[in-house]
């Protein structure tokens, strides 16, 4: 296993603990993804009251002498790798009823307060999961849909194998 694997496996496991440790609902999926982006297959599968899904998704990695920055020198073969991550929750969303009325106020309250618990306890994975803040850096917390029922969001970080 590579410096950069473990990271991703501890972020994940880091991940899904904050959610336990915060006192969030469960999810149905929590741990590594792949590909361009998190596909949202997990959110709902047979979980019963469970919705939602949670997941660490490399982005890029690069040679890097300095967290965030790749290197772009010359003869880079023997640089530490630098990686971006994806850490996302999404959760099922109020939907309009089935005769098109809109969700309530306090239906949609409910469904922000979650978003931002979620930010909050992935800022909590990412920043408590390294062994100090000068091993990440921390990107920008991004919006997700709502779409197909879903939304929640994904924060970006930056950090270099061990």
């Amino acid at each position: 296993m590579t410096g950069v694997q473990d990271r991703l496996e501890m972020l994940a496991e880091c991940l899904c603990a904050q959610i336990k440790s915060d006192a969030l609902p469960d999810v149905c999926f929590c741990g590594l993804v792949n590909g361009e982006q998190a596909a949202f297959d997990y959110a709902g599968q047979d979980c019963g009251d469970q919705c939602g899904m949670a997941w660490v998704r490399l982005i890029t990695i690069y040679p890097s002498v300095s967290l965030g920055e790749p290197s772009i020198e010359a003869d880079n073969c023997g640089k530490l790798l630098g990686f971006d991550v994806e850490v996302g929750i999404v959760r099922c969303v109020s939907v309009p009823d089935e005769e098109g009325n809109p969700p309530t106020p306090g239906m949609l309250l409910a469904d922000t307060e979650l978003q931002v618990a979620d930010a909050l306890t992935m800022r909590r994975a990412i920043l408590c999961c390294v062994s100090s803040s000068k091993d990440v850096r921390l990107g920008i917390y991004t919006p997700i849909g709502p779409s197909g029922g879903l939304g929640g969001g994904m924060w970006t970080a930056s950090l270099m194998e061990n």
